[in-house]
Formats: structure tokens, sequence, C-alpha cells
């Protein structure tokens, strides 16, 4: 794996953490791999990413490894709310309304070795390699529903629940009504909250669920359509919760 260390941003800060705990996958939004850097590296923009990913498969490294790179913003994952401190980013040169609009072979490749280094380098769990779009589900969408996240899951680079016997999906259900939580939203809410998503949003903003299931559904649910049925999302979900929950148990 080649890393072009051409182009530096000065967009970083020191790391409030020394543990890195998670990779964060974004994409520019920029017609091309030049404004795209141009853009991260120029200090009035305040934002930055370690590395960008040519459509050619070209990776460069504009910030340290070691430096806090500004590319999360303002965002949270379970109990953390400086997911700059602990995470390196990926931006991928992409953008849905530009002729770079595709996520090519070559870009996918590269990524895929980059992936494997740093999670190999920094011990990282698959289940903390992210998108945009899970640690600020109300503000992004990246990488988007394009991305080949099954492409990731098939190389062990990311998470998908497993399967769970129907007895202990029920388990989860006498929960919620033993503790007389009868809403479906409800449900959702605590589970989605329990895999890391911050809901507080969601509560009392139904535009702001809907940002949240969406963005849930660009990850794990890829393949389903936009009229997919509550029933099956609300099942899915449910494996995804009662999947982590054993094995947080």
């Amino acid at each position: 794996m080649k890393l072009i260390h051409k182009f530096k941003s000065l967009n970083y800060d020191k790391r409030k953490s020394k543990q890195i705990s998670f990779l964060i996958l974004h994409y520019t939004a920029l017609p091309s791999i030049r404004d795209s850097i141009n853009y991260l590296c120029d200090k009035r923009n305040k934002v930055s990413c370690h590395y960008i990913i040519s459509q050619n498969g070209k990776i460069y490294n504009l910030v340290n490894e070691k430096h806090r790179a500004w590319h999360a913003g303002q965002s949270a994952w379970l109990l953390e709310k400086d997911l700059n401190s602990v995470s390196i980013g990926i931006e991928l040169d992409f953008s849905p309304n530009n002729n770079n609009n595709k996520f090519s072979l070559l870009l996918i490749k590269s990524l895929i070795s980059l992936l494997k280094y740093l999670k190999k380098k920094y011990k990282i769990n698959k289940k903390n390699i992210l998108g945009h779009s899970d640690i600020a589900p109300y503000r992004k969408i990246d990488p988007g529903e394009k991305f080949p996240w099954n492409k990731l899951y098939n190389l062990h680079l990311s998470y998908i629940p497993k399967k769970v016997s129907l007895n202990k999906l029920k388990k989860i259900r006498i929960w919620f009504k033993k503790n007389k939580i009868y809403s479906n939203k409800n449900k959702i809410l605590i589970m989605l909250n329990f895999i890391g998503y911050d809901v507080s949003k969601s509560i009392n903003n139904q535009s702001s669920y809907k940002s949240l299931i969406n963005n849930y559904k660009s990850h794990y649910l890829q393949k389903s359509k936009k009229k997919y049925s509550n029933t099956k999302l609300f099942t899915f979900i449910e494996r995804h919760f009662c999947s982590l929950l054993l094995t947080k148990t």
C-alpha cells in the first residue's frame, strides 16, 4: 500500500486521548480530488482528515495519525462525544451530484487495504468502523446509500448483526413489556441508543427521527426498498440490539 505525503493540512490539534478506537468514513461531496485536497488543506475551512482516497485509488495522507484531524464535527457514539480525538478520518472522492458519483473499484480496493492496515495497527473492533452518518445522523448522510458496506462485511471490516434465536428475541420483548414500553418508536430509540446512536433529537422530533432511521438503513439495510416494512425494520433492529446485547453480557 503506497501513501502519498505530498499535501499536508494545517487543520489539526492535539488528541485528548491516545487511544484510537474508531475509523470514520466520509465522502467529500466535491467535484474532484484536487478540489477536495485544496479544501481540506485550506486553513480557513477548519476541516481536515487523515486520509483521502481518489477515484483512481491513490491514498493521500493529509494529517499525521498522531494528530487530531477535524473531520467528525459535532458527533457522538455510545459514551464518546469527541470522536475526533479517538478516530482516524478517511475521506472518499465521491459526490452524489458530480461526475465522481460512483465508488470506483480502485477507490474501494485502496480503502480495503487502508482499513486492514489501520484495523490491525490499532486493534480496532469492526463495530467501530462507521460512517459519518452513524456518528452525526442529524447532520450528515455520508458515505451514503451507494457505499458498498457489504464488501466490508464480507472481509470482516465492518459489523453486521448475527442471527438470533426466537427464544432470545422473546426475552427482549418480555423485558419491554415488563417495563411498560409499548410504542415501537420508543423501543427502537432504546435499541438504537444501545447500539451507539445519539437518539436525543429523535425523541420529540419526527423529522429528526426520520433522519436517524434513514441513516441506519443506509448502513445496515441498503438492499431494502424505500418503503421497507416497518415490521421488518423493527425486527432487524431488534436482532441487531439482541446480537450486541449477547456479546456484552
